[in-house]
């Protein structure tokens, strides 16, 4: 039945039954809408999360055409609520047709607890679930369908640290200027932004620097690159080790503290003996 042909059936029956058998009557011939899930694809992937397009199929079963008021939802990540949104309304859904309806869900890793346990205990995936409602505006009002939608998502591989070396740039009684070189391997196809570093560094096994906020450099998708920390050291504090650095002796080098990308925070604790360079 078009729309107008309703719209005249239901005003000839108002002139009998009045308003609350017009509503009766519009209730008996309108068909609620059907609400399917249909597939759910990840759009973009990177260290800071996930988007997610979460696709359904609004079914129209009427004779007249109907439209979406209002989309709300909220996502759960490991049982716990991290996110909500909503969309604006106006998408068609013609008479005895279907219109696709895509929710874009973004996923942030810095929003789910516990996540570095969970990055660094390599699990493989984590589990989410989309719940909300979708508002269809009809003769009868607006009709609430409810979302909902569970499934696993694939975690990205942390980048891997390791020492590489040491450059000794410049050298005096006092004092010593050094890069030390860290390579930054990013295993992932997406590339890797910049961040930074909070460190401690030993030498021979004791604390001869620190520094906070230190740079780390943007590496591409499926890359490596080998970073350059740069050094002052007090060559009364580094004893035996700035010796060794002096004349170009492997010294046992460790770095131990805090490597943040993407909002999260990759604890850190290297040790190797490296090779010293000028």
């Amino acid at each position: 039945m078009k729309k107008p042909a309703l719209l005249a059936l239901l005003a000839v029956a108002a002139l009998g039954t009045g308003c609350a058998g017009l509503t009766n009557l519009a209730r008996v011939a309108f068909k609620d809408p059907k609400l399917t899930f249909r597939s759910a694809t990840v759009e973009a992937l990177d260290l800071e999360g996930a988007t997610l397009g979460v696709k359904f199929d609004l079914e129209n079963t009427n004779g007249f055409g109907l439209d979406v008021a209002r989309v709300g939802w909220g996502v759960e990540v490991e049982g716990t609520r991290i996110a909500t949104g909503d969309m604006p309304g106006g998408l068609a859904i013609p008479a005895n047709g279907v219109a696709p309806l895509t929710i874009p869900v973004r996923i942030r890793y810095q929003d789910v607890p516990g996540i570095v346990g969970l990055l660094t205990s390599r699990r493989d995936a984590i589990a989410y679930r989309l719940s909300g409602k979708v508002g269809v505006r009809t003769p009868i009002g607006v009709v609430d369908l409810p979302v909902s939608h569970s499934d696993r998502l694939a975690l990205p591989s942390l980048p891997s640290f390791s020492l590489e070396g040491v450059s000794l740039r410049t050298a005096s009684l006092t004092e010593m200027a050094l890069d030390v070189k860290v390579r930054v391997k990013n295993p992932n196809a997406f590339p890797l932004p910049a961040g930074r570093l909070d460190y401690a560094l030993s030498l021979a096994g004791s604390e001869v620097a620190s520094a906070r906020d230190s740079a780390l450099a943007r590496v591409a998708g499926g890359a490596a690159q080998t970073i350059a920390i740069p050094v002052r050291l007090n060559v009364f504090r580094a004893g035996r080790a700035a010796t060794d650095l002096a004349r170009g002796a492997p010294v046992r080098l460790g770095l131990a503290g805090t490597a943040e990308v993407a909002g999260i925070p990759l604890p850190l604790a290297l040790d190797a003996t490296v090779p010293v360079g000028r």
